[in-house]
C-alpha cells in the first residue's frame, strides 16, 4: 500500500486537507457513469470532524497519478475490530444530482458545448446563471468540440438531472462519451472532464494474454441483439412520435441470419424526431452482433499499468488458448476496477469491442 495516498479535500473549496491512511482500498471507474470506491482504515487515524458525506471529496493516488475522486457518502465502525469502512461515489454524480431549473434550448450547438453549458449553468455555478450555485469544481480540456451540431430544448417543468441530461446527448449515433481526469496543479487537484468518440479513442497499449496482461476470463453476449428498434417520444397514442430503425442484412445474410428481434426505448421528453432516430440507430449498432466482453487483468509493475488505461481508451486485446484465437481486436476500456491492500493489488478493465459502437442498418421499413 505504500504507493497508494488517500486525501481527502473540501468539496465546496478544493482545499486539501490532509491524508487518510488506508489498509484497503477499492475504486471503480466507469465510461460516461459514476463508479464508486471503498476504503478501509483504522478508528485511531479517523478524522471525525472532517470526513462528513458531500462535505468532503476523497482522492485515490497510485505513485504520482491520482486516479480516482468523489465525494464520500457515508462510513460504517466497526467497534470490535477497530476498523472503519468508507464508501465514496464518483463525482459525477453530483451532476446527475443537479436539475436543469429553467428553460432552454439550443440550436446547432455542438453537442459537447451543449454538455458544457448544461454543466456550467445549471450544476457547477461556473456559467451564465448567478443564482444557480455549486462548488466550481470541474475544468474543461477542449475535447468539448467535437464537430457535431445538435438542437435541444430542455423545459424546466421536466426538471431533468444536469448528469443524465448530458448522459442521453451522448448516447445516440454520433454521440460522445466521457469521464473524469485527476491531476494536480498549483497545490490542488483538479478535475477535467474529457470527452471522446463513442467508440473510444486510440492508444498504443497492447494487451495480449499471457505477456502484457492476463485475460482470466470472458464472455459471449447476446441480450442486447436486435434487427429492430423503435424509440418513442413525446405524445400518446397515435399522436406519439416514433422513429424506426432496421438491420436487414443480420436477418437475411446466409452467414449470420437470425429470426427478427425487436427493441423498444421510451424518451417521452423528446421532440424532435431526428433525436429518436438517433436512439434508435444505436440500439441498431449495439445489438448488430453478439459481444465477446473479455475481462483483463493488467500487471502491476509493467506497463500498461494501474493508471495507464483510462475508461474511454482503445486497446489492442489479444487471447489465443491451444492455437484456437479467443479474441484478437480493438475494444474500449468501459470498466476499471482497482483494488489494493496489503497482500498486492489488482486491476481488472472490462473491455466492449469498437464494432459495438459502428453505425449500421437502415431507416427503411421492409
Amino acid at each position: 500500500m505504500a504507493q497508494y495516498r488517500v486525501l481527502f479535500v473540501e468539496f465546496a473549496t478544493g482545499g486539501v486537507w490532509g491524508e487518510l491512511p488506508v489498509s484497503e482500498v477499492r475504486c471503480t471507474s466507469v465510461a460516461s457513469g459514476v463508479g464508486a470506491a471503498t476504503l478501509v482504515t483504522d478508528l485511531v487515524s479517523f478524522p471525525w470532524s472532517v470526513l462528513t458525506p458531500w462535505r468532503t471529496l476523497l482522492y485515490v493516488q497510485r505513485g504520482q497519478q491520482v486516479i480516482w475522486g468523489g465525494p464520500l457518502l457515508g462510513f460504517a465502525v466497526d467497534l470490535e475490530s477497530g476498523r472503519v469502512t468508507l464508501s465514496a461515489v464518483g463525482l459525477w454524480e453530483y451532476y446527475r444530482r443537479r436539475q436543469i431549473t429553467r428553460t432552454v434550448t439550443f440550436t446547432q450547438l455542438d453537442q459537447g458545448l451543449i454538455a458544457r453549458r448544461l454543466v456550467e449553468d445549471y450544476a457547477d455555478g461556473t456559467g451564465s446563471i448567478p443564482w444557480n450555485t455549486g462548488p466550481a469544481a470541474l475544468r474543461w480540456d477542449g475535447s468539448e468540440v467535437t464537430g457535431v451540431p445538435r438542437d435541444r430544448t430542455y423545459y424546466a417543468h421536466e426538471r431533468k438531472g444536469v448528469g443524465q441530461a448530458v448522459e442521453a446527448l451522448g448516447a445516440v449515433a454520433d454521440g460522445f462519451g466521457f469521464r473524469i481526469d485527476y491531476g494536480w496543479l498549483g497545490g490542488r487537484i483538479t478535475n477535467t472532464v474529457h470527452l471522446y468518440p463513442p467508440g473510444g479513442e486510440p492508444t498504443d497499449v497492447v494487451l495480449e494474454h499471457g505477456a502484457t496482461a492476463t485475460i482470466p476470463s470472458l464472455t459471449v453476449d447476446g441480450a442486447a441483439m436486435a434487427t429492430e428498434a423503435a424509440v418513442t417520444g413525446s405524445g400518446d397514442a397515435e399522436t406519439q412520435l416514433v422513429r424506426w430503425w432496421y438491420n436487414l442484412p443480420a436477418e437475411t445474410d446466409p452467414s449470420r441470419r437470425i429470426p427478427r428481434l425487436s427493441v423498444v426505448e421510451s424518451h417521452q421528453d423528446v421532440t424532435v424526431p431526428d433525436t429518436l432516430t438517433g436512439y434508435a440507430r444505436r440500439l441498431i449498432s449495439a445489438g448488430a452482433a453478439a459481444v465477446t466482453i473479455p475481462a483483463v487483468r493488467l500487471h502491476p509493475d509493467t506497463y500498461p499499468g494501474p493508471g495507464d488505461l483510462r475508461v474511454g481508451h482503445q486497446a489492442q486485446v489479444r487471447a489465443a488458448v491451444a492455437g484456437h484465437v479467443l479474441v484478437d481486436g480493438t475494444y474500449m476500456a468501459a470498466e476499471v476496477e482497482i483494488k489494493a491492500d496489503g497482500t498486492g493489488e489488482e486491476t481488472t478493465v472490462r473491455m466492449v469491442p469498437e464494432e459495438a459502437f459502428a453505425d449500421v442498418g437502415t431507416p427503411a421499413t421492409p
